[in-house]
């Protein structure tokens, strides 16, 4: 009876030297991060071309041509292949008049416990100014970039790494996405 309650005390000394032990909560995985697009285009110069009166080609009959459908059904369905009216804007007018940014794709493959964090880590270029790019990058928390329609970012090629955390864990995801700006 008397080793069993030695055995007892021992075990119990033990089990409570292991439970003391500190664990970090939660964990993050960045092994499989990834941008399915990873790369943005951003532009120095816009084609802001206002909209005028005019005679322009109708995009939708043209989809619908590309599509096979046959220009006789088409015409059928009041769809012609131009259209009276507005048009003819710049590529990027509507994007200056509405202020909309250069926004990327999420990131994905990040897993891990809530809140996780994400900060750029490091901005590398060959032929831009990283700190332009960094005083104007935006990284949201699902690792979306987003650049202002308007900023002064030279023209260059810039490589981003980001930083992801939460309570207890800190990985970076090196090289993971790159901005082009034209």
């Amino acid at each position: 009876m008397k080793n069993i309650i030695i055995l007892t005390i021992i075990a119990m000394v033990t089990w409570l030297g292991v439970g003391c032990q500190d664990v970090t909560i939660g964990y993050l995985l960045t092994e499989n991060a990834s941008y399915e697009t990873d790369s943005m285009i951003v532009k120095k110069d816009l084609d802001i071309t206002p909209p005028s009166w005019g005679i322009w080609s109708n995009p939708e009959y043209y989809d619908l041509i590309n599509m096979g459908i046959p220009p006789e059904e088409i015409l059928e369905w009041g769809i012609e292949p131009t259209y009276e009216g507005m048009g003819g804007e710049g590529e990027d007018y509507y994007r200056l008049k509405w202020k909309q940014p250069w926004v990327s794709v999420p990131i994905e493959g990040i897993q891990g416990t809530q809140q996780i964090y994400v900060t750029v880590k490091e901005i590398k270029t060959t032929n831009g100014d990283a700190n332009k790019l960094a005083d104007c990058l935006t990284v949201r928390g699902n690792g979306i970039f987003e650049v202002p329609i308007e900023h002064d970012i030279p023209v260059g090629r810039y490589v981003i790494s980001l930083n992801f955390s939460n309570e207890g864990y800190s990985k970076d995801v090196n090289d993971c996405f790159t901005i082009i700006v034209k």
